[in-house]
C-alpha cells in the first residue's frame, strides 16, 4: 500500500541516488526532530550514507546556507510553502539535484517542477493539520522502504502529538489508523483515556488546572479556589483526590468524575452555543512510552514535547536528538537543565507581559508588540498562548504576538481550542494572506501559526480583512 501519492516514486529516487552525495533538511521543532530521525534510521538500515542539516525555516534569508551541489536533496517537514524558492535556487546553481520532499504543510502551488518530488497529504485529500504531520510522512516512507520498519512508528506518533495533531483529544486518520496503530502493536506506545490537562506526569493537579487557558472560569490562576474546588468535588462524590497529586495517580473513575465537575464549571464562563465542543477540551486520551519511568518527562508525549522544544527554541537541537536515540544520561540532563531556563524565561515574559505591554483589542482581535529581545522570538508564541492566563486578555478572541527582531518582526498568532472550534476560525489563512501583502510571508495551523515580516505597515489593517 502507497499510502500517498509519490512515496513509491520517492523511494525509487532514494535508492537510485544511493551511492552518490545525500544531503537530508530537516525542521527543528519535535515534529522535525523526530523526522529526522527516523530518516537517520532508515538510511543507516539502508546502508546509505547523507548529511544532516537543521533549518529553522526556509526563506530568501536561508536558502544560500543550502548547499545545492548534492545528488539528492530531501526536505522532511518543510519546503511544501516553499517550493517556488527552492526551484528558483535550482535555476541558478550548474548541478540540479533530485529533490524530495516529505512534508504535511499546505502546498504553495498546484504546479509542481518536475525535478522535484512532493509526498504530501493535501494532494490526496488528506488534512495534514490533524491527520499526519511530517514525521508522521516520514514514517510512511520507511514503511515504503521496509515493512519491517515499525519501531519507528513511536516517533511519529510524539510528532504528531508535538504537532498538536490530537487537537480534539485523540489522534484521527492515518496518525490514528496506521501510524498509532503500529506504535501500539510495536509495543513502544500506550493509549488510555484521560483529560486534557496538561502536566500529567509532571505537575500536580491543581496546578495543571491553574493554567487551562480553553476557558476562563473562577479557577483560573487561583490556587484556593481550586483547591476548594476539589475539596468540594471529594464531598460531593465521596472522593479522596489529594490536590498536589499528579493526574497520573487518579484512578480512571476519579479522572471521570473530575472532568465531569469541571465540564460543568466550564458550561457556565461560555455561550450556549459553545457547549456543544466543551467535551473535546477536557477529555480525550494520553499517549505514553512504555518504555520509560513512571513520572519522568519523557514518559507523557506531550510532555516529551515540551522537552525537545526547550532545547530546540536555543539552537539546541543534537541533544534532543541524543535523547530520542536513548541517551539518559549527559544529554537528558542537559535536557532538563534547559527545561528549567525555558521554563524560567517563560515566566519572566509572562511577568514583564502582565506589567509592561499593552494589549490593543481590535473587534474580532487582540494583538501586542514588543522590542527587540524584551520576549525573545524563539517563545513568543508560547507566551502568546500563556497569555490568556492574563486578566487583561480576551480570552474569547484570537491574539497577535508582534516581536521585533533585528531584520523585521516575528508574527505569531494563537487561540483557545475552544474558540477555534466553536467559531471555526483559521488564523492561518488570516496570518498568511496579512503577511504576503507587507512582502513577508507566514502560514501554520488554525489555531496556532506564524509569520515573518519585514515591516508591520498595514499588517493589522489586512488582518481586519480576514477576521
Amino acid at each position: 500500500m502507497e499510502y500517498l501519492i509519490n512515496l513509491k516514486k520517492a523511494v525509487k529516487i532514494l535508492r537510485k541516488n544511493r551511492d552518490k552525495k545525500i544531503l537530508v533538511c530537516t525542521h527543528i521543532d519535535t515534529d522535525g526532530i523526530n523526522s529526522r530521525i527516523i530518516l537517520e534510521n532508515v538510511l543507516e538500515r539502508l546502508n546509505i550514507e547523507a548529511e544532516f542539516l537543521f533549518l529553522r525555516q526556509i526563506d530568501y534569508g536561508t536558502i544560500d546556507t543550502i548547499p545545492f551541489d548534492n545528488d539528492l536533496i530531501i526536505f522532511a517537514d518543510l519546503g511544501s510553502g516553499q517550493i517556488d524558492l527552492i526551484n528558483e535556487k535550482l535555476k541558478e546553481t550548474s548541478k540540479k539535484p533530485k529533490i524530495i520532499i516529505l512534508d504535511h504543510h499546505i502546498v504553495s502551488n498546484e504546479k509542481i517542477p518536475e525535478n522535484i518530488i512532493n509526498v504530501n497529504p493535501h494532494n490526496d485529500g488528506i488534512d495534514g493539520g490533524k491527520e499526519i504531520c511530517g514525521a508522521g510522512v516520514c514514517y510512511l516512507f520507511a514503511k515504503i522502504c521496509d515493512p519491517r520498519f515499525t519501531d519507528l512508528a513511536k516517533y511519529a506518533v510524539l510528532g504528531a502529538v508535538g504537532d498538536v495533531q490530537s487537537l480534539e483529544g485523540n489522534l484521527i486518520g492515518l496518525n490514528r489508523d496506521v501510524i498509532l496503530r503500529d506504535a501500539v502493536k510495536s509495543g513502544d506506545i500506550s493509549v488510555s483515556p484521560d483529560l486534557q490537562f496538561y502536566g500529567k506526569h509532571t505537575r500536580p493537579l491543581f496546578t495543571s488546572i491553574k493554567y487551562f487557558t480553553d476557558v476562563r472560569t473562577d479557577l483560573t490562576d487561583n490556587d484556593s479556589r481550586i483547591i476548594n474546588f476539589i475539596n468540594n468535588v471529594n464531598r460531593k462524590h465521596g472522593t479522596d483526590i489529594i490536590p498536589k497529586d499528579y493526574l497520573c495517580d487518579l484512578t480512571f473513575d476519579q479522572k471521570k468524575i473530575m472532568g465531569s465537575e469541571f465540564l460543568h464549571k466550564c458550561s457556565r464562563y461560555i455561550p450556549p452555543d459553545w457547549r456543544i465542543h466543551l467535551p473535546k477540551v477536557i477529555f480525550g486520551e494520553s499517549y505514553e512510552l512504555t518504555n520509560e519511568e513512571f513520572k519522568s518527562n519523557l514518559k507523557n508525549l506531550e510532555e516529551f514535547s515540551t522537552c525537545i522544544n526547550g532545547c530546540s527554541r536555543y539552537d539546541e537541537y543534537e541533544v534532543p536528538l541524543e535523547v530520542l536515540k536513548g541517551d539518559r544520561d549527559k544529554n537528558y540532563s542537559k535536557m532538563l537543565k534547559m527545561l528549567k531556563k525555558h521554563k524560567r524565561n517563560l515566566a519572566g515574559s509572562m511577568n514583564f507581559l502582565r506589567n509592561d505591554v499593552e494589549i490593543v483589542q481590535k473587534e474580532n482581535f487582540q494583538y501586542f508588540k514588543v522590542d527587540k529581545n524584551a520576549i525573545k522570538g524563539n517563545i513568543v508564541g508560547i507566551v502568546a498562548g500563556m497569555s490568556y492566563s492574563l486578566e487583561k486578555v480576551d480570552w474569547k478572541k484570537p491574539i497577535f504576538a508582534v516581536s521585533e527582531m533585528d531584520d523585521g518582526y516575528k508574527v505569531s498568532a494563537r487561540c483557545p481550542k475552544l474558540l477555534s472550534f466553536a467559531e471555526d476560525i483559521n488564523l492561518a489563512t488570516a496570518i498568511n494572506y496579512a503577511s504576503k501583502k507587507v512582502g513577508g510571508s507566514g502560514g501554520g495551523h488554525k489555531f496556532a501559526c506564524g509569520a515573518y515580516i519585514p515591516e508591520i505597515g498595514d499588517f493589522v489593517k489586512y488582518l481586519e480583512e480576514k477576521l
